[in-house]
């Protein structure tokens, strides 16, 4: 079998890619093992314009965003599913501290992107300081979005699932042979998460990697369709039932949930829901993360058959779709890809 591009691993970056390419006339093959302890596959998917404690404008929202709600809401319609849901999210303030950085910005960098919260239900939630509202706000459901284009994929005999490591690879003078599952590629794109070094070509990339546990929780009560954050995210999944998260640790970095995340993600809920909770499940994952903290892709300079798109993080439902597009492009030979995100950076800064 022989197809334009080998794509590995089937997370957010991988599949998002794949669609990119096969919009441009492009012949996929994606391999994906499947494990369930994905970074992609217990994400959250939240999109805010507004991020972390000093309450920053999302990095590039303007770009990001039309892009994430275009792409998102035509594979809804192709795939015939709902998984990309829009609404205001609500963000509750810890600490005066964090009401006066709100106050400072709100006129500013953050004009028309939040606005006064008016709405905060006293029986729910425990908010002296209030809050502010950002109705530019959107969730995917990543684990259905996967899902659903795996089905697409597989139907059309584009996916495959096989456990790939770079060593099963052989590299040519017009590509890349797979002999254990019997492909040629002109191109192997590695969308393979967290790793630990064990790529020869792209192993030397430096990961700030953070492992992230999290919580689904039944509300009884709780009739609430918007996120809610305060330090932590409380997420609507329907019928009372939430999931909420999520912790940040540097070790281990596995996918081992601990009584210790456990505890924190409880204790911080409690800090503002009133409601009695029940925890109905606990996952852990680690984000992958790269050292700058952005996403990095492109081909590798000395083997350009091999290339590289990573580094999501925990905003990956807002960046895949910009820039799986670009780097599309770029593989396409129609497209350059944005200095500060090229593999080629993060590869010479070592």
């Amino acid at each position: 079998m022989r197809v334009d591009f080998l794509i590995i691993g089937q997370g957010l970056a991988g599949t998002t890619l794949a669609w990119r390419l096969l919009q441009r006339g492009r012949s996929v093959l994606i391999v994906d093992r499947e494990s369930g302890h994905s970074s992609s596959r217990i994400a959250a998917g939240l999109i805010t314009p507004a991020t972390g404690k000093r309450i920053a404008k999302s990095w590039r929202w303007a770009d990001l965003f039309p892009h994430a709600v275009a792409f998102y809401r035509s594979r809804e319609s192709e795939l015939g599913d709902r998984f990309f849901h829009q609404r205001p999210a609500l963000r509750l303030f810890i600490d005066a501290q964090e009401q006066a950085e709100y106050q400072r910005r709100s006129g500013g960098l953050l004009l028309g992107l939040v606005e006064p919260a008016t709405d905060i239900n006293a029986e729910w939630y425990d908010a002296p300081l209030g809050g502010f509202s950002m109705p530019d706000a959107a969730r995917l459901d990543v684990p259905r979005y996967l899902d659903a284009c795996r089905t697409y994929f597989r139907a059309r005999d584009v996916y495959r699932t096989a456990d790939l490591s770079p060593h099963d690879l052989e590299l040519t003078a017009t590509g890349v042979r797979v002999p254990a599952l019997s492909i040629e590629a002109q191109t192997v794109v590695f969308c393979r998460g967290f790793d630990a070094g064990t790529d020869p070509w792209f192993g030397s990339i430096k990961f700030n990697a953070a492992k992230g546990e999290i919580l689904t929780v039944r509300v009884p009560g709780l009739a609430e369709n918007r996120v809610i954050h305060r330090g932590i995210w409380l997420a609507p999944i329907g019928d009372e039932v939430f999931r909420v998260g999520a912790t940040y640790t540097w070790e281990p970095l596995d996918s081992h949930p601990t009584a210790e995340g456990r505890a924190e993600i409880e204790s911080r809920l409690r800090a503002f829901l009133r409601l009695p909770f029940e925890v109905l499940d606990h996952h852990a994952a680690v984000r992958p993360v790269i050292d700058a903290g952005l996403p990095v892709l492109g081909r590798h300079p000395e083997y350009p058959q091999l290339a590289y798109f990573n580094g999501l993080g925990s905003k990956g439902s807002l960046l895949a779709p910009f820039f799986a597009d670009q780097f599309a492009a770029h593989l396409c030979g129609t497209g350059e890809i944005d200095p500060e995100v090229n593999v080629r950076k993060a590869l010479h800064r070592l």
